[in-house]
C-alpha cells in the first residue's frame, strides 16, 4: 500500500469520527467504496514541486471525502411517500423528520440506522418486526414484514431466542395479522399504534419536524 493511499484512508477514518455514531459504519463503507472506485482510475503524474506536494495534493482527496459524506444523507421526499404511509403519519402524528432519524436514505436505497433500547429478546423481536414493517411501508406502501428477515436481524443484533421465536409472535399476536399463514405478516391496528409509539421512543420529537 503506497503512502498516498494510506494517508487518504487515515483521512477517511478521521472524517467518519465526526459524524453521529449511528451513521459511522455506513459512512465508512461508502467512503471506502468511493476510494476503491477512484483508485481504479489512472493515476495522475506525481508532482515534484515541494510546495505542491505539501499543500495541493492532500486537499483534493479531503474535499472529495467531505463532499461524499455530506451527500450520503438525502432524507425522504414527502412528495413521493406511499399513500398508506402518509395516512399512518397523519393519524399517529409521526413526522418525516422522525423517520429520517431511523433510516438512512440514498436515492432509492433505504438502510436502517435505528438502535433499540431494549435488551429483552422477546421485546427486541417485536420491535424489529415493527420497524421492518415501517421500512417496507416507505418503499412499497405495505406495513408488513418477512419473519425470516426478522430472524436474521435478531441474530445480527444478538437478540435471537431460537426456542421462543415463533411463540413470541403468538404471544404478541394482537399486533399482527396473518401469523397463521405463510408469507408476509401485516400489522394490525394495535400494531400500527405500537409502531408509532416505538418511533416516538427511538427518534424523539423535535420542533419543526
Amino acid at each position: 500500500m503506497d503512502a498516498a493511499l494510506k494517508a487518504e484512508i487515515q483521512e477517511i477514518v478521521e472524517l467518519v469520527k465526526t459524524v453521529p455514531e449511528s451513521l459511522q459504519v455506513r459512512t465508512l463503507e461508502l467512503l471506502l467504496q468511493d476510494l476503491l472506485d477512484r483508485t481504479g482510475e489512472p493515476k495522475r503524474p506525481a508532482k515534484h514541486n515541494d510546495e505542491n506536494n505539501e499543500e495541493d495534493e492532500p486537499l483534493p482527496g479531503k474535499e472529495r471525502t467531505e463532499r461524499r459524506a455530506k451527500s450520503t444523507s438525502e432524507g425522504l421526499n414527502p412528495g413521493t411517500l406511499p399513500m398508506r404511509l402518509k395516512a399512518f403519519m397523519k393519524r399517529t402524528q409521526v413526522t418525516i423528520g422522525q423517520i429520517d432519524r431511523l433510516f438512512h436514505v440514498e436515492g432509492k436505497q433505504i438502510e436502517p440506522i435505528w438502535t433499540l433500547k431494549s435488551t429483552k429478546f422477546s421485546k427486541t423481536q417485536v420491535e424489529i418486526a415493527l420497524l421492518q414493517s415501517l421500512q417496507r411501508a416507505i418503499t412499497l406502501g405495505e406495513f408488513s414484514f418477512d419473519r425470516e428477515l426478522v430472524r436474521e436481524e435478531c441474530i445480527k443484533r444478538g437478540g435471537y431466542n431460537k426456542t421462543n421465536f415463533v411463540a413470541n409472535f403468538r404471544n404478541n399476536g394482537k399486533y399482527f395479522s396473518g401469523l397463521d399463514k405463510d408469507g408476509l405478516v401485516s400489522l394490525s391496528d394495535e400494531g400500527m399504534t405500537a409502531l408509532a409509539a416505538l418511533v416516538n421512543d427511538l427518534a424523539g420529537v423535535k420542533d419543526g419536524d
